[in-house]
């Protein structure tokens, strides 16, 4: 097969996951325009008509018809889902009633306005957070959005605007929708609808005329709405390609790849790679490579608001650490397979110093190097804080490094006469080195600039003047200088080195405290106890385990460990986490007004339980902390899901010499009765002269008896699994026959009809098996029905399938035992006594020996019906001879 045109194989799993994963959620519809007023809404609802037209149940959950007498007159017939109503600062705001949609599980709900924030109070913060719940819930949703509110187009939108768009959907959630409607309106249109009054009313329109609604402005929006829907349309074709394994070349598989930090400017870069991405139709990484120096408050909070915005958007967000961002970028590209590195324009443009974009380019290789200018942010406290004063830390570090340099002066010039000014360089070279033991990098660059000169100024002849007059004198300052510079900027780093190493080494210690404590301790209460309490001294936090219990549901308790229990609003909150599998609480965007923050205790096959985390009032839960939280859920899921099998093996180990055990007895007690019966059996048939009434109770105690023996012996036949079935062809007659023989006088209290076409043809079964099971069904009728009831047998061919079906007139069976007859030893409550509860579950076992299936309902008509099926059935037909046909003649 030529390379060219083979699949790739990580292509077609990615595909069939995804393919799974749609089979199961709700489909989402998207009504996309350029700008308010096309008519998305309009449009939204006489589409919704025409599918309640079809049958579909509908539900309007929420549709905002901003006073359009049209619009509204399209909501009229439809059912609409009252809003629920929230009080927030004495005003009560209606808002969408997620948890009613999701109670009445409608096929199809109208959500407006995608990009709507939520008021405070609500489950989650945005609206487009519910419609992923509905989607995960299974319901379809059509809802509408405009070209500015996509995430990744924000910035495009605010260089043609100049509007910052805060309300925002990532595109993660766009790639999920089936299909794409765009709105198309020409500008000329939607100017003159504006200024009918069609879009915005009085004097809003006019200002909307002003600013937004410009032509220019339109006209722009209006191609990046055609170019975004274009795009999606290019992706779908790809998809369907790929689906219908056209033979045309495949396209490479391209991967960018973005490194950030805390720069202001990192969301735009974010969100360009997010749009190459989506053209390319390709994975894409976020990479933040953490360097030796701590990060500061602001820092943090930049870096963490830019990779929630990557993972939003549907970014693989990757952290390491390193001392050169260049060549941990180029690592983790290679590794990873990148094609392309997107990486911000320097602002810089010094000669003197190689920028990341210039090192990734010298080193990048065979990858494409990407240097992109971003947009200018529009936070402008972001960018403020590049500028700012020194932070305080900072400043006590200067004023530390001036103060030595005075007191060291000081000492320097009453020894200076003793020893001379050659010693006193030596003295200063120790200060910068103890010094750069003490303060970051700049403090220590400006202490060795500060000594230099004041030995130069104070020291060197001629003293009080920068002038030197010797040349060795010229020499030794300049070697001064530059080895105090190398000393004291070496020195810094090997402290920076170290702090990072200690910071790592801090947080891998703790994992590993954490991981022994929980899984290694001899009681696992007591491990837990450990890991949550190691937890809470290196994060300064306050902790509350909750682990399912042995119905996989979360109890309200939490473990004795917690350092908190979570009152009612907390557990709502911990339990949409546990069923949701994803972080809510706290800093996030879902139930943000939690107190606490919810982990999920998830592996790969099971949700164990939540972590929750209470910071102060003051502080956020920063990246750092985020992600230290998430590696000790992973390790606590994973203690879990040990503890949880250990247990599970253990059971499984009890059951297994439990069965046994009873194998071992139904054998022993089947083969110690069955000569007892036998000489039973035979003493009753000597005593059938005598006219005795206890000859015949014995007679039928002892059938009874035999029935008995006969179930444990078909039983542990069926568990000793050496039953092989033994297929000839079987007249269906002839087993019924057989099958009535063996119920005995049971059945012959109840009328029995037979229902089998004449000529039916013979069937390849195993003539035993199949006689005993029907019996054991007609039996098990004969014991549920009171005496005189009819029971009725019917046999039918249905293309390929033999069904047999066994109908009686009794009470039917009790609600929720349809799959539970055929289980072992079950037995319905008011019957008479003398039953084993065997005879389903032998029957059950004699059939899927035949390859068949039995199940049990209760007849419309009244009565309990069993069906059996046989498909692929092999028939015989006998073929008659023409009448002319010599041999029909003899």
């Amino acid at each position: 097969m030529n390379e060219e045109l083979r699949p790739d194989p990580d292509a077609l799993l990615a595909q069939m996951q995804s393919e799974a994963q749609d089979s199961q959620a709700g489909k989402l519809f998207l009504f996309l325009g350029m700008c308010p007023g096309v008519g998305k809404t309009y449009s939204m609802l006489q589409t919704a008509r025409q599918r309640q037209k079809e049958g579909r149940r509908i539900l309007v959950g929420v549709v905002e018809t901003h006073g359009r007498a049209e619009t509204a007159a399209l909501v009229e017939g439809l059912p609409v889902l009252p809003r629920r109503q929230i009080e927030h600062r004495s005003f009560l705001v209606e808002e969408f009633d997620l948890d009613a949609v999701l109670r009445q599980k409608p096929e199809l709900v109208l959500v407006d306005e995608l990009a709507h924030t939520n008021a405070p109070g609500s489950r989650h913060a945005k609206r487009y957070q519910d419609v992923l719940e509905l989607l995960d819930a299974g319901i379809d949703v059509y809802t509408t959005l405009n070209v500015q509110h996509i995430e990744s187009q924000v910035d495009i939108v605010r260089q043609i605007t100049g509007v910052t768009v805060q309300e925002t959907v990532p595109d993660s959630l766009l790639d999920r929708a089936h299909e794409i409607q765009l709105i198309d309106l020409s500008v000329e249109k939607l100017l003159e609808r504006l200024s009918e009054g069609r879009v915005y009313l009085g004097e809003r329109a006019e200002q909307a005329m002003e600013g937004f609604f410009k032509a220019g402005n339109l006209t722009a929006l209006r191609e990046l709405a055609l170019r975004f829907t274009a795009e999606r349309v290019d992706r779908d074709l790809e998809d369907i390609r790929r689906a219908g394994r056209v033979n045309s070349p495949w396209k490479t598989n391209a991967r960018l790849m973005v490194g950030v930090g805390p720069s202001p400017y990192a969301e735009s870069l974010i969100r360009w790679t997010r749009r190459a991405a989506g053209r390319l139709n390709c994975p894409w990484l976020v990479v933040w490579v953490e360097g030796l120096s701590p990060l500061g408050a602001e820092d943090q909070r930049r870096l963490t608001r830019s990779l929630s915005l990557a993972r939003k958007l549907g970014a693989e967000v990757i952290t390491i650490t390193g001392e050169n961002i260049a060549q941990a970028l180029l690592r983790v590209a290679r590794e990873r397979n990148v094609s392309q590195i997107v990486v911000g324009k320097p602002e810089s443009s010094a000669s003197w110093h190689r920028s990341l974009a210039h090192q990734l380019i010298s080193g990048s290789g065979d990858m494409d190097v990407c240097v992109v200018r971003p947009l200018a942010s529009h936070d402008r406290q972001a960018i403020q804080t590049l500028r700012e004063p020194l932070s305080t830390e900072l400043i006590g570090e200067y004023s530390w490094v001036l103060v030595s340099v005075f007191t060291i002066t000081s000492l320097c010039w009453g020894i200076v006469g003793f020893t001379g000014y050659m010693f006193v360089a030596l003295v200063f070279l120790l200060a910068v080195v103890l010094m750069a033991l003490r303060v970051s990098r700049g403090p220590v660059l400006v202490m060795a600039t500060l000594c230099a000169l004041c030995w130069n100024f104070i020291f060197i002849p001629p003293q009080f003047t920068l002038d030197i007059k010797k040349p060795e004198d010229w020499i030794m300052f300049g070697l001064f200088f530059i080895v105090a510079l190398s000393m004291g900027s070496l020195t810094s780093q090997l402290r920076a080195r170290e702090m990072a190493e200690r910071r790592r080494l801090r947080q891998t210690d703790a994992l590993l405290r954490v991981t022994q404590s929980a899984a290694l301790a001899a009681e696992p209460d007591k491990g837990l106890a450990a890991a949550l309490q190691t937890i809470n001294q290196l994060l300064e936090v306050e902790t509350c385990l909750l682990v399912r219990d042995d119905q996989r549901a979360l109890p309200k308790t939490a473990r004795v460990a917690s350092a908190f229990q979570p009152d009612d609003r907390e557990w709502g909150v911990a339990a949409w986490s546990y069923t949701h599998k994803q972080v809510a609480g706290r800093s996030t965007e879902t139930l943000p007004e939690s107190a606490a923050t919810w982990f999920p205790l998830q592996t790969a096959t099971a949700t164990m339980g939540v972590l929750g985390i209470r910071l102060a009032r003051d502080r956020r839960l920063d990246f750092s902390t985020r992600q230290m939280m998430e590696a000790f859920a992973l390790q606590l899921a994973l203690v879990l899901e040990k503890e949880h099998f250990i247990q599970a093996v253990s059971q499984a180990e009890m059951l297994a010499r439990s069965e046994k055990l009873h194998r071992t007895l139904l054998d022993s007690l089947s083969h110690e009765l069955k000569t007892p019966i036998a000489v039973v059996n035979a003493a009753v048939e000597g005593m059938e002269g005598l006219h005795n009434p206890y000859v015949q109770e014995i007679a039928i105690a002892s059938q009874r008896l035999q029935r008995v023996v006969d179930s444990l012996l078909h039983m542990t036949q069926l568990e000793s699994e050496v039953l092989q079935p033994h297929m000839d062809w079987c007249d269906l007659k002839d087993v019924v026959d057989a099958a009535k023989r063996a119920v005995g006088e049971s059945l012959a209290k109840h009328p029995f009809r037979l229902n089998l076409p004449e000529g039916f043809p013979l069937v390849r079964l195993d003539h035993a098996l199949l006689s005993q099971a029907l019996a054991n069904v007609l039996h098990n009728a004969t014991v549920y029905t009171s005496e005189g009831t009819p029971i009725e047998l019917n046999a039918t061919l249905q293309q390929e399938t033999l069904v047999l079906g066994v109908r009686d007139r009794g009470s039917g069976l009790p609600a929720g035992m349809e799959q539970k007859v055929f289980e072992k030893f079950v037995r319905a409550e008011g019957v008479p006594a003398g039953g084993t509860g065997l005879g389903l579950a032998i029957a059950r076992g004699f059939i899927h020996a035949m390859n068949g299936e039995i199940t049990a309902r209760n007849h419309p008509e009244g009565g309990a019906e069993f069906t059996l099926r046989f498909p692929k059935v092999r028939v015989f037909r006998e073929v008659q001879p023409p009448s002319g046909d010599p041999i029909s003649n003899l």
